[in-house]
């Protein structure tokens, strides 16, 4: 049996007015409610600028996509700026499958 680690979200500054979102481990249906909540917790904040990283995920579902999409969403409604600033090789190409390179701003 293979240890998982277990799904967590870190807040950072990277600059002023800026919140970036580390977020590690499994990002699926037990999990992307409390995503969601430091999501929303963040963007009530009112920073002008929300980051994720996901680069450390190394799971996500289709309950996490929508967790991303969600953030994208509800940043844009607030006219706050949306990146994504790291993610893995295969959460790229998910992207990317599902035409959300369209929407999401992707780093190079």
């Amino acid at each position: 049996m293979q240890d998982t680690p277990p799904f967590q979200v870190e807040s950072l500054t990277p600059e002023p007015g800026a919140a970036r979102l580390v977020m590690t481990g499994e990002l699926d249906f037990t999990t992307a409610d409390d995503a969601f909540a430091e999501v929303a917790k963040t963007l009530a904040e009112g920073v002008d600028v929300l980051e994720l990283d996901l680069a450390g995920l190394k799971f996500i579902d289709s309950s996490g996509m929508a967790v991303v999409m969600n953030a994208y969403s509800d940043a844009e409604e607030r006219g706050t700026a949306f990146r994504i600033v790291s993610l893995t090789p295969y959460l790229r190409h998910l992207i990317e499958v599902v035409a959300l390179d369209d929407v999401l701003e992707l780093p190079g």
